[in-house]
């Protein structure tokens, strides 16, 4: 007998024997006849068994409703290519925005299309005292993802924000968000657009997302309209009815609106140069009405 022979019969002893100690192995390869399921399954395409979950559309934007200060000094602005464009808080109905999963998806899915630019809202606030003007900027992301496509440490939801210091109608300095704090630059250190600052949200290397100041490159806009991009605008006293106070009340987890009393001092205490004789906690005829 050759050795494949051998090796052959061997096997069909071997198997012989396990199957006959233990004929639920032998079980297992023996499925139910057709009658046993409740349906057919026969014939069924694989596309009808899945499900597509689409993601909800931002909320209409409030319309632009903005002082004339607020709307002067308004940064521009351009988006990496890994996040998200910003979009509406909240619609004239005071539908507030769901926002977007981040586990297990990329940083731009669902959330960086023209559509978002063509729908959008930015919020301001202002505050002036002693010669000085603060104007800050408020943007909401649907998500802010940290690790793409993987158990993901960062959070549905996220508003960053940038404050522009004024004083004798000029920009002296600006400051954006990042993690909680701000990097504040003099107006001289900053690139601009006319009296605009140009800043860039992005991708913080292995962090979440932030905003930081554009630099030269940056001309080379990423966004879909090719251009340095304004959303438009809705200062403090521009939200129509009670969507505000909505706005305000809303629990968005881990980010926060800023323009609400319970958080905006804490904001302009942290963006303020520390040069800057400023009181965060007093208005001189600001924030102003549209």
């Amino acid at each position: 007998m050759s050795f494949q022979s051998f090796a052959a019969a061997r096997n069909a002893v071997l198997l012989s024997g396990v199957l006959g100690a233990s004929g639920a192995i032998a079980t297992l390869y023996n499925p139910p006849p057709p009658s046993y399921y409740p349906y057919n399954t026969t014939n069924i395409p694989y596309t009808n068994l899945t499900v597509s979950l689409a993601a909800p559309d931002p909320p209409k934007a409030l319309p632009q409703k903005a002082t004339a200060g607020d709307l002067k000094w308004q940064p521009v602005m351009d988006f990496d290519k890994d996040g998200c464009y910003n979009v509406p808080a909240i619609d004239a109905n005071s539908k507030i925005v769901q926002g977007l999963e981040h586990n297990w998806v990329s940083a731009s899915q669902d959330c960086r299309d023209l559509s978002d630019l063509e729908n959008n809202n930015v919020y301001s606030r202002a505050r002036c005292n002693s010669g000085w003007c603060v104007y800050l900027y408020d943007y909401y992301f649907e998500k802010d993802v940290a690790l793409p496509n993987f158990w993901d440490p960062g959070h549905t939801h996220d508003w960053e924000h940038i404050a522009v210091w004024v004083k004798d109608d000029a920009v002296q300095y600006v400051g954006a968000s990042q993690h909680g704090e701000y990097e504040i630059r003099k107006a001289s250190d900053v690139r601009f657009e006319g009296q605009r600052p140009k800043m860039v949200y992005h991708k913080d290397g292995a962090s979440t997302h932030c905003f930081r100041f554009a630099n030269a490159a940056d001309d080379a806009i990423e966004n879909h309209t090719g251009k340095w991009f304004r959303g438009d605008l809705v200062s403090y006293n521009g939200f129509p009815g009670n969507t505000r106070s909505k706005l305000e009340a809303h629990d968005f987890g881990k980010a926060s609106f800023a323009l609400k009393d319970s958080s905006y001092q804490g904001q302009l205490d942290r963006a303020k140069p520390g040069e800057v004789n400023f009181d965060t906690g007093r208005d001189e005829g600001s924030p102003g009405n549209p």
